[in-house]
């Protein structure tokens, strides 16, 4: 059975989250590609800058109300 890397994303989502924004990663997820109020503004600018399909995350200080 294959081991899962863990990836620690906090370092990368700080900056961000007392924006309370979207986020647009890249597919290895340690580069933002674009930032946004909501998914859709993400997704089209992480276009622009990459052909790669963005993993889309939201940006927020607590993530206590969120189940993963």
């Amino acid at each position: 059975m294959a081991k899962i890397k863990e990836i620690n994303l906090i370092e990368l989502i700080k900056p961000y989250a007392k924006d309370n924004v979207w986020l647009a990663l890249n597919t290895m997820q340690n580069k933002v590609l674009s930032t946004g109020k909501t998914v859709k503004e993400v997704i089209n600018n992480a276009k622009k800058v990459s052909k790669e399909k963005p993993v889309i995350i939201k940006a927020v200080q607590n993530y206590s109300k969120y189940i993963f």
